[in-house]
């Protein structure tokens, strides 16, 4: 059972999604205006959640490498789905697309949220117009890697450079 400090900053976290949610930033599932406060909340509710023993099953399933059906390459397809010139990154329908192409629970997708918009934000030109598993992008979206992996709380699939 959860102590009362942390249940009342989860609902705090929930809150606070929800009014980002709510807002033209949320409704395009693009949260850069979020506060400190908003980011301790929300990392502390994504660190809470994480990936379970079923969904590390799944993704386990699914591998590692940068072939179609691995786990790099759908979360890559997602990735680049959900980005729009115009409008930016999605990121609420990345969490579905993930969700739903790769068979991993909602809370799960959301850890990998921060790393495909780090490769938007830092890595455009070597990730969604150059490639995926080319080593340049690779090693750009190295940074946000330590975060996804200690978010997911379990072994994660790691994608395999093809140059």
């Amino acid at each position: 059972m959860a102590c009362p400090a942390l249940a009342a900053m989860l609902v705090a976290a929930s809150l606070a999604s929800l009014l980002r949610e709510t807002s033209a930033e949320g409704l395009r599932g693009d949260f850069q205006n979020k506060t400190t406060k908003d980011l301790s909340l929300l990392s502390l509710a994504t660190a809470s959640a994480g990936c379970t023993a079923a969904d590390e099953a799944k993704m386990s399933k699914l591998g590692s490498g940068n072939a179609d059906g691995t786990f790099p390459k759908l979360l890559a397809q997602c990735g680049q789905r959900n980005y729009n010139i115009f409008f930016g990154f999605n990121s609420a329908n990345y969490v579905s697309c993930v969700e739903g192409d790769t068979g991993i629970s909602s809370s799960c997708a959301q850890c990998f949220v921060q790393s495909a918009k780090y490769g938007v934000d830092h890595c455009k030109w070597s990730c969604l117009w150059g490639s995926w598993c080319g080593s340049s992008c690779l090693n750009c979206v190295a940074p946000s890697n330590e975060q996804t992996t200690t978010c997911a709380g379990v072994a994660v699939p790691t994608a395999a450079s093809c140059r």
